[in-house]
């Protein structure tokens, strides 16, 4: 007897929605201003988070969480398959820095950055930890707790109508 073979699922659909692609490539990147030094000041921080969120867009990426310190940027995103994580990262640096000193604030990059693969399983937990990081060099003390969403000034916050959180963007 003759077994049937194995169903493949249709791989032009994505969550039943018709040609969304069959790919889930989920990445936290990290990169530093220059010297590791607090370039980003206060009211910079949100002007940065909303610019990345907005190359991303441009640059065909999906981005899920964005966190802006004084010191780096945490980025969680879902890539496509023809991303270069260099080329997408070198962009979104120079794209930020651009339009931050064209807005009269004082922001530089360091050169490269971190990047790390997220399994889909692990997006919501490297969401968390990013957002419960302490506004304070990696290398520092201990991460402090957080207050739940909405609990302090600077509990996540979702850009209107993007899906994205953001924590400092306040409208």
């Amino acid at each position: 007897m003759v077994e049937p073979a194995p169903q493949i699922p249709d791989m032009d659909l994505m969550d039943g929605v018709p040609g969304r692609a069959a790919h889930r490539l989920y990445c936290h990147f990290v990169w530093p201003t220059l010297g590791r030094l607090p370039l980003v000041s206060g009211e910079a921080v949100a002007a940065v988070e909303r610019h990345v969120i907005t190359l991303c867009r441009r640059l065909n990426a999906e981005p899920i969480c964005v966190r802006a310190f004084s010191d780096r940027v945490h980025l969680v995103l879902r890539l496509n398959p023809g991303h270069s994580p260099a080329a997408l990262v070198s962009r979104l640096k120079t794209g930020t820095e651009t339009a931050l000193q064209a807005a009269g604030h004082t922001v530089r990059w360091g050169r490269g950055y971190a990047a790390a693969s997220i399994s889909g399983a692990e997006v919501r937990a490297v969401k968390r930890r990013v957002h419960r990081l302490a506004d304070a060099p990696l290398s520092s003390a201990p991460v402090r707790p957080r207050p739940g969403p909405g609990k302090g000034p600077r509990g996540p916050t979702r850009y209107r109508g993007s899906g994205v959180d953001a924590p400092h963007f306040t409208g």
